[in-house]
């Protein structure tokens, strides 16, 4: 069969969703040797798929990933005619966005609704092309999957039940259980400047995922405190971070927060098993993989009441009410000084984060395909 497969919103730094994309693409494409994938890519985002193997084919795109409008006129009115020329068997998109000018066999992934139950979550033009390709998707796949059952609720009592839906979760890679020694991990904080004691933030610098509360706990946690703790973020994905920029400074907390630039695939274990604990406060999430990251490093992991992240995090985190100042900050200072207690659930949470596997996710797709 060929395989189209739709990595054309993928750009050189990766978020959640094209994470995903890139190891469940890799997972099939070493699974299955039968099958003809041909790769729709931007020029930026092919750094992320560096696969030389005989079945797979590169179809490059010259547009901007990081312009929007550019994506999805490309996405909407070329990659259309780009499919009626190879004539595939089937299209995968990994995230959602599928076109609305070609039919076919479509098998999709849609990670969540964030958009509808996070009116913060987007800017306009996107919360607008988001919710129109979801809705296409819904009705033009054969088969949609999705990374949660929590999602998979969410897109039935959204969209109805009549659509088949199946889970395929996220996963971590392996060199996230790996051991680092004291020398790699000292080379590594020299590298960045980083502390010995800091907390993290991984995810979207966005209104959606409830920074303004991280940094109101973490200024209270200092000041009650009186700690030398600091608050270390990464992202690959930004928008209205000026107000959250701004918020730092007013808070009086410039001097303990660490901006750090992208921190790559090979490196991003290494940031986490130096630092004190994840902090991921989201207000809503479809998984949220940075919690299943920071379960695998083995670090202290607070993140909020998430009916998703509780359905594979299974007691082995520390949750708190996004919303409860007081909790948090409690629960910070929980994980720096009730050392037994973190031990326990950083065991606990390991031994969870395990059972979850890139592989299994893509034999489930692969299966789908090959019916």
């Amino acid at each position: 069969m060929k395989i189209a497969v739709n990595l054309l919103p993928f750009r050189e730094k990766l978020a959640g969703a094209g994470r995903y994309a890139q190891k469940i693409v890799s997972e099939l494409i070493d699974m299955d040797k039968t099958n003809q994938y041909y790769l729709f890519i931007s020029q930026n985002g092919k750094v992320n798929f560096p696969f030389e193997q005989s079945n797979v084919s590169f179809i490059t795109a010259e547009f901007n990933p990081d312009s929007v409008v550019s994506r999805i006129f490309y996405e909407q009115f070329i990659f259309p005619f780009k499919l009626r020329e190879l004539q595939p068997d089937i299209i995968f998109t990994p995230s959602v966005a599928v076109p609305a000018l070609y039919k076919g066999r479509f098998f999709t992934t849609i990670h969540d609704i964030a958009y509808k139950r996070n009116k913060n979550k987007y800017p306009l033009i996107r919360k607008w092309y988001v919710d129109f390709v979801t809705r296409l998707a819904v009705k033009k796949s054969d088969i949609v999957f999705t990374v949660s059952n929590f999602s998979k609720k969410e897109l039935s009592k959204e969209f109805g039940e009549g659509k088949e839906i199946i889970v395929t979760y996220n996963a971590v890679d392996e060199n996230f259980f790996n051991h680092f020694s004291d020398t790699d991990k000292d080379n590594f904080r020299k590298k960045y400047n980083l502390p010995d004691k800091y907390f993290l933030y991984v995810g979207a610098i966005e209104p959606g995922k409830n920074l303004d509360k991280l940094f109101i706990a973490f200024a209270e946690f200092i000041k009650k405190n009186k700690s030398e703790y600091y608050l270390a973020i990464t992202s690959g994905i930004s928008w209205k971070e000026n107000n959250l920029i701004r918020m730092i400074g007013q808070l009086n907390i410039k001097s303990n927060v660490i901006h750090l630039p992208y921190i790559s695939e090979q490196e991003l274990p290494l940031l986490y098993k130096c630092s004190t604990a994840l902090a991921y406060l989201s207000s809503y999430e479809g998984f949220g993989l940075p919690v299943l990251e920071g379960m695998s490093a083995g670090i202290p992991v607070i993140s909020s009441y998430s009916e998703a992240i509780n359905e594979f995090s299974q007691g082995g985190i520390f949750s708190v009410d996004p919303d409860n100042i007081n909790e948090i900050v409690e629960t910070f200072e929980l994980v720096v000084k009730n050392i037994s207690v973190v031990k326990d659930r950083v065991e606990q949470a390991k031994s969870i984060a395990k059972k979850f596997n890139w592989r299994n996710s893509a034999q489930i797709i692969l299966n789908q395909f090959n019916k």
